[in-house]
């Protein structure tokens, strides 16, 4: 897990402590580059941020809005990164922030409000920042993204609780608006799903009305296991894979390797595949494939997915 990024990382205007720095003097340091102005009154060294990744970045934005409104919960968007909940999304720059039913909801200074009728319903703390739940968060998100995101975060985080404990939080909460949003999301989701991409291929998939692929199938040859395959149509013999293509790039997932070592290692393992007794055929996509606009359909019925 990447180091934790929190409060301790601000410098700080505390407007309620006399003794708090010179807000000239932070002003002075930021035009002069050494410090990253995030929100009024809430820096962070310059070199710090630029070390930083995006979900980061994001974390540190929370703790930021949290100094500066004790009364705010992080919640939405925000409460994802903080549950490192992947996302589709690249960051707007903007905080989401659970508030009172008497405060509103719209956006200002920086801050997405969102009005709640009880404001300390499915809470926890998470880096130092208190934020919705893990379960929370996931409806918020269901309730309130596109289809392909809210289930990116459902598939994710039904690998931490259960359906059950979710729908348990809905009943709970009981939305006057979303549900229907909500339960479509629940009754799609999918914990065997690898990864945002995989999960949003299902979505792509499953909108162009492609046969549902069985998920994580076990191959196996006189070897013993080959692997888990990320989709498998065993009517049109038929291997999906993702690939996410960070195996080739982060140091803990390469685990001592060379990239060119991972891309041999996965010519084997493709060799085993279709070496197996059915001799069944691979398609591979990538990233770019699921942000061309029905690329990835196009791709699966060129190779021989039936649809519905």
């Amino acid at each position: 897990m990447p180091p934790v990024v929190g409060a301790d990382s601000l410098l700080v205007l505390r407007h309620r402590n006399r003794t708090a720095s010179d807000p000239r003097a932070l002003q002075r340091r930021a035009a002069s580059g050494e410090l990253t102005r995030l929100r009024s009154g809430a820096y962070v060294a310059r070199a710090v941020w630029a070390t930083l990744r995006a979900e980061d970045r994001r974390r540190l934005e929370a703790a930021a809005m949290t100094e500066q409104h004790a009364s705010y919960r992080a919640s939405h968007r925000t409460a994802g990164a903080l549950w490192r909940i992947p996302s589709l999304h690249r960051h707007d720059g903007v905080v989401d922030a659970r508030v009172t039913a008497a405060a509103g909801s719209r956006t200002e200074h920086g801050v997405r409000k969102h009005a709640v009728r009880d404001i300390d319903q499915h809470l926890a703390v998470v880096d130092g920042i208190t934020c919705t739940t893990i379960e929370r968060t996931a409806l918020d998100l269901a309730a309130t993204e596109s289809f392909a995101e809210a289930v990116v975060a459902l598939d994710h985080v039904l690998k931490h609780v259960t359906e059950s404990r979710l729908h348990e939080v809905l009943e709970e909460w009981n939305p006057v608006r979303g549900r229907r949003r909500i339960e479509a999301v629940l009754a799609f989701a999918d914990a065997r799903s690898g990864s945002a991409g995989e999960s949003w291929s299902r979505v792509q998939i499953d909108e162009a009305g492609l046969v549902a692929p069985m998920l994580q199938e076990p191959f196996l040859d006189p070897d013993g296991l080959i692997g888990l395959v990320d989709f498998w149509w065993p009517g049109a013999n038929r291997i999906g894979e993702f690939d996410g293509l960070k195996k080739y790039k982060e140091a803990q997932l390469l685990a001592g390797r060379s990239p060119g070592d991972v891309v041999a290692e996965e010519k084997v393992r493709e060799d085993r595949l279709r070496a197996t007794a059915t001799e069944p055929a691979v398609s591979r996509w990538i990233w770019r494939t699921l942000l061309t606009g029905g690329a990835l359909a196009r791709q699966l019925v060129a190779a021989g997915v039936p649809r519905r």
